[in-house]
């Protein structure tokens, strides 16, 4: 297909790693069709991560939770030529059919009228491969325009911060008493789903082993809902109420991240900053940055697991990756950096 000159839209309104995971694909279509003009659909609280990138001529939002959120998102359809859906969108999906767009693409569900919408079905799915994410997802694109994109697909992006990032990001390092270029490890225990939290007793034994051994603050990153639980992992707390932007500058300063298999691990793959990533129910081989990141995973049998199987499980696994792991893999960074 030539999609030169094409107008194309994308959607994608999962995780941040998610969102992360996709731009390999979407840069490596604009270099075979710079022509083509590229709208990204994503959640509004994940725009910040694409607006500047040069290959993505469009960011549209799905406003969650909002009055009418998902038909603001209407309008970026209009005029459209390629629609590819690679998650299920129903009022984006019926407005595609009502504005008569020639070419729509998207996985289909048994039995769904909208499935009908399709002129081309997508048969992959990135948790169905043991593959890393980004290049399936260059298949998914590859296979639902039927083109052939190339390009490396470990190379991951996000958007830089802007001035106001960096002064804000500045105060909040003073606010806990730190200087804007005081030396860190940035650790973010927390994630959207319970079950691939850090557990609290390693998290505040490892920080007691930073603080023993190299002298080095470990500032945590949390929500606003953990504030309590975040204190008495380390005195060095910043509730996460930060842009995109501003913790992709937070985590640009950091010596290390810490982090459990989640966005943040994504956007320190993005600015490739030296990682320590733990795993749990899911595979290092399809979501752990292919730079700079030592993935902690025991390989339990029953992972990958669904978040339904996850939530019922009393095996916890990632609760046998310890405090002493841990300081292990950041130790090796800090020998091979000196």
């Amino acid at each position: 297909m030539d999609l030169s000159g094409k107008q194309i839209l994308i959607t994608n309104c999962c995780g941040l790693g998610d969102l992360i995971m996709f731009t390999p694909a979407l840069r490596s279509l604009k270099e075979k069709f710079p022509s083509c003009h590229i709208t990204f659909v994503c959640r509004d609280n994940y725009r910040d991560a694409l607006i500047g990138l040069p290959y993505v001529d469009e960011v549209a939002c799905i406003y969650r939770g909002k009055p009418f959120g998902r038909y603001r998102t209407v309008p970026a359809l209009i005029n459209k030529d390629i629609v590819v859906f690679t998650d299920w969108q129903v009022i984006l999906m019926i407005f595609s059919k009502l504005l008569r767009i020639p070419f729509v693409a998207g996985y289909r569900r048994e039995n769904h009228i909208l499935s009908k919408c399709l002129k081309k079905e997508l048969t992959e799915h990135p948790l169905l491969s043991k593959d890393y994410v980004a290049c399936t997802n260059a298949r998914i694109i590859s296979n639902a325009l039927e083109i052939k994109i190339k390009g490396d697909m470990t190379k991951i992006d996000i958007s830089e911060p802007q001035t106001k990032d960096v002064q804000s990001v500045d105060k909040m390092l003073k606010s806990i008493g730190l200087k804007p270029d005081s030396q860190y490890i940035l650790m973010t225990p927390f994630t959207g789903f319970e079950q691939r939290n850090l557990p609290i007793h390693n998290a505040i034994e490892f920080v007691k082993m930073v603080e023993k051994i190299y002298d080095l603050p470990v500032v945590i990153s949390a929500p606003k809902k953990k504030w309590e639980i975040a204190k008495e992992i380390s005195k060095y707390t910043l509730i996460n109420e930060t842009s995109i932007r501003e913790f992709v500058e937070l985590v640009k300063r950091s010596e290390i991240l810490v982090t459990p298999d989640s966005g943040p691990m994504h956007v320190a793959g993005a600015v490739e900053k030296k990682c320590v990533a733990i795993f749990g129910k899911d595979l290092p081989s399809r979501w752990a940055p292919k730079r700079n990141c030592i993935p902690l995973y025991l390989n339990p049998p029953c992972s990958p697991c669904d978040d339904d199987t996850a939530r019922k499980c009393s095996l916890s696994c990632i609760n046998n990756i310890t405090a002493d792991m841990i300081f292990e893999a950041c130790e090796q960074i800090i020998k091979n950096k000196n």
